[in-house]
């Protein structure tokens, strides 16, 4: 690896460590949702199911797969979430609030369940990873 291209990965790495964390105050709230489609509906255009986790009109995460994948996906805590698959609402998570409850780990206890008909359960731990 070059030494330009080193310095590039490293400023990458801290910018998003940088935003990942709030600057230095620790890691920042977050939620998590999980989504699945679903075996006993049609399959969205492509065969693979992406869906767009959005806050305030801005794409906050992503997450693609087959249609009987279960994503348990981390989002900024205190924001309404919609999750769309081709430009469609998936479904809505979470609620706007200033002071959301979180557990000791700065996590929203819990996990709000997208699940459509025909997925497997998710595994404990994918809905509350405390």
């Amino acid at each position: 690896m070059t030494r330009c291209r080193r310095r590039a990965v490293a400023v990458l790495c801290v910018a998003a460590a940088g935003a990942l964390t709030g600057c230095g105050d620790g890691p920042a709230p977050v939620a998590r949702v999980v989504v699945c489609w679903g075996t006993e509906k049609p399959a969205p255009s492509g065969g693979q199911v992406v869906y767009r986790f959005v806050q305030d009109g801005e794409q906050v995460a992503t997450a693609s797969g087959s249609v009987d994948t279960t994503f348990a996906v981390d989002v900024p805590a205190g924001k309404a979430t919609t999750v769309l698959v081709d430009g469609e609402v998936f479904g809505e998570a979470g609620v706007e609030s200033d002071s959301p409850p979180l557990d000791e780990d700065n996590r929203v206890p819990g996990a709000t369940m997208l699940l459509g008909p025909g997925c497997p359960d998710p595994a404990p731990d994918v809905s509350d990873p405390g």
